[in-house]
């Protein structure tokens, strides 16, 4: 597991994590999480990016966020069984977090 700082794939200094499947025991995912400082770091570099992403004009902006929205729809199966496998829900159960639905 990495983490997005200020435009750069970093990895945590936090404390240790592991992610297992509640249902096999299979470890998922592991790694640590930001620190105190990486924080503060991923904190400040949003607030300087922010007036930048302000600025762009509202169409930028939502072509944005409609690519992530399509990008999400493209993945749908994928992030169901991301959730499912996480969480140990059944895949009809995990499909309705991924479909947007619930919004």
């Amino acid at each position: 597991m990495t983490l997005w700082i200020n435009g750069d794939w970093i990895t945590g200094q936090g404390e240790r994590r592991r992610k297992t499947n509640p249902v096999s025991a299979e470890i998922l995912w592991q790694g640590n999480d930001a620190n105190a400082a990486q924080v503060a770091e991923a904190c400040q570099a949003a607030r300087a990016a922010f007036p930048r992403w302000a600025r762009q004009p509202f169409a930028a902006r939502q072509a944005i966020v409609e690519k992530f929205a399509a990008l999400l729809e493209a993945h749908k199966a994928e992030l169901t069984e991301v959730i499912a496998r996480e969480t140990g829900k059944p895949r009809w159960e995990a499909a309705t977090e991924s479909d947007g639905d619930d919004q």
